[in-house]
């Protein structure tokens, strides 16, 4: 076959760089024609996934979820040669949701044996997203993150950002709309779901999957510390939704979400602005992901 590695050099500490060309040696020791392209800076991957591709038999995204939504936004719609997350980010929501596996020999089998499923992504006011979409403090934490990154990124690196967005807990309530119909929800924060996991430590859209041909919406009411610690341990050990007034919700076309406010916002686990206004679009069944 021919495949096509392609990753950020310098994600994870330098790690995908290093996977991409150990990974690359045990294809080639297979009988494979393996092309590699390591991205040279935000955007790279974007540009250049689609005409990388022609001619290939399977591509390799070796990363972390952000560079994953990276090469995302950048298929056509035509796009037709199957794609598998070699995971070496912090989270890894996708990967922890299908099961992908990080051993070497077992991407090699996966790449040679897999099955190729479509999968779905959500369109945040024109950026594709596949895991997720979240707004109000999950999206402020991104925020204070970026501000500070410098390399690789663990749990640690959320700690001091988590408490400098509680800081800042002064937003207007975010008004959701699902699929045009008058059935609305209003809360602090709102997380826009394509997968179960969330920030790799629990499961808080527990009915999301790329292929359900649909969003799950989970609407949260307060931001408190206390509520916030509720929210995950309900999401760690049982279900969100037996919190009062925690709303979960399921979109088949479109999400709107309004606010007195510039509504914040992450995609994927990386802060993506701030907005007047979110609309959410699903394309079904656009991205052919190769899984177990």
């Amino acid at each position: 076959m021919n495949i096509l590695l392609i990753g950020n050099p310098i994600s994870s500490g330098g790690h995908a760089g290093k996977r991409i060309k150990k990974l690359s040696l045990l294809l080639e020791e297979r009988g494979h024609n393996v092309s590699s392209y390591l991205t040279r800076f935000a955007g790279d991957g974007k540009e250049m996934i689609s005409s990388l591709c022609l001619g290939m038999d399977r591509a390799v995204v070796v990363g972390g979820d952000g560079t994953l939504n990276e090469i995302i936004n950048g298929l056509e719609s035509s796009f037709t040669c199957p794609i598998l997350h070699f995971p070496t980010g912090n989270a890894n929501l996708l990967a922890q949701d299908l099961k992908l596996p990080q051993r070497f020999s077992r991407v090699v089998d996966l790449i040679e044996q897999g099955k190729t499923i479509m999968a779905d992504v959500g369109v945040m006011n024109e950026s594709r997203f596949l895991m997720v979409c979240g707004m109000g403090f999950d999206a402020r934490v991104t925020e204070e993150v970026k501000k500070v990154r410098k390399g690789k990124v663990s749990n640690l690196s959320y700690v001091l950002p988590f408490f400098r967005a509680m800081k800042t807990m002064s937003q207007a309530p975010l008004t959701v709309r699902i699929d045009g119909k008058a059935i609305e929800a209003q809360g602090q924060a709102v997380l826009v779901c394509n997968v179960r996991n969330y920030a790799g430590i629990c499961e808080i859209a527990y009915d999301a999957g790329v292929t359900t041909g649909g969003l799950d919406v989970v609407v949260l009411p307060g931001e408190n510390l206390l509520s916030l610690l509720s929210y995950l341990a309900y999401a760690k050990f049982s279900r969100i939704t037996r919190l009062k007034d925690v709303v979960y919700l399921k979109a088949e076309k479109q999400v709107i979400i309004q606010s007195e406010s510039l509504i914040p916002v992450e995609l994927d686990g990386d802060f993506h602005g701030r907005h007047t206004q979110v609309t959410i679009d699903i394309i079904k069944g656009l991205v052919p992901l190769i899984v177990p």
